[in-house]
């Protein structure tokens, strides 16, 4: 018997041997071939056809992706996607920080409370969050114009304007999404240990040294995780939209998972949905081993 012969044969014995266990973990792998694998596949297969869900497939081929190239909506749409991230990205990562640094303080009273206060938002409804925002955005009753007017400033139309209507969205998931990154960067702070600390008071350095030297490199996976994670939620954000501007006014803050959306469930084009949606989501594998690759070479 060869030896090719022989490892098959020692595979199928381990495997039988062992296939109680298999038995037990099966219905993961089979509820997951179920709803996450087929789905995945049958969607790929989606982007190469035309289908409204009732009538029968048809075979496009390239067609979808070519009209993809001259949909001025999806790019308005992308567009629109990446300014809210730009917009909310940064100030959400450096009130994250900030607030994880006080946190991690030993000085400070009822620290517990204060997490879940900041933690509050994340678990929310979203309907509730919109509720809130749409009367502290309201252009004659709400508060935040309220207290603009008392310091004689005009009112702001947070959401009946194309030039504010980014903003009204990027305020809203700085609120909302800033204790979620908090817990990830308050874990990565007090997985630093204490002895680095020590070791660089001992050699005299000041506070703002021990944070560019000490702090900042060992937080850089924890950055690097709530960057990719910030990346995906933000092209495919789609609750905060819907419910607070749906996309208006016009396509000013139609983002990709809301467009995503109407191209899928209101206009009934399964197919073309399907393209659009591996086309991004290729580009943002892509975005995201460049991310790890940026980390790989400061590793080395």
């Amino acid at each position: 018997m060869s030896s090719a012969a022989a490892r098959r044969n020692s595979l199928r014995s381990r495997i039988w041997r062992h296939r109680h266990f298999y038995l037990f973990i099966s219905p993961f792998f089979v509820l997951f071939g179920i709803f996450g694998l087929y789905p995945l596949l049958f969607s790929f297969y989606l982007s190469f056809t035309r289908w409204d869900g009732l009538t029968e497939l048809t075979w496009a081929g390239l067609g979808n992706f070519a009209n993809l190239i001259h949909d001025e909506v999806f790019f308005t749409s992308l567009w629109n996607t990446f300014a809210i991230g730009v917009l909310y990205v940064p100030p959400m990562f450096i009130g994250a920080f900030i607030f994880a640094i006080i946190l991690n303080t030993t000085w400070l009273k009822f620290r517990a409370f204060f997490r879940a206060a900041l933690f509050m938002p994340v678990v929310t409804p979203m309907v509730v969050v919109a509720i809130v925002f749409i009367l502290l955005y309201g252009q004659e009753a709400g508060l935040i114009n309220y207290l603009a007017a008392r310091m004689g400033l005009q009112p702001i139309p947070w959401l009946v304007s194309e030039q504010w209507s980014k903003p009204a969205i990027a305020l809203l998931l700085v609120w909302r999404w800033t204790g979620y990154n908090m817990v990830l960067m308050l874990a990565g702070l007090q997985g630093i240990s204490h002895e680095y600390y020590e070791a660089a008071r001992i050699e005299g350095a000041g506070a703002f040294q021990r944070m560019w030297h000490i702090t900042l490199p060992l937080m850089r996976p924890i950055f690097i995780f709530c960057s990719i994670m910030s990346l995906i939620g933000t092209v495919y954000m789609f609750d905060e939209v819907f419910v607070l501007t749906q996309g208006g006014p016009g396509t000013s803050s139609t983002n990709f998972g809301l467009y995503l959306f109407n191209v899928s469930f209101v206009d009934f084009k399964f197919g073309y949905a399907s393209c659009m949606a591996y086309t991004v989501a290729f580009f943002v594998f892509i975005t995201s081993l460049f991310i790890l690759r940026l980390r790989r070479s400061e590793l080395t």
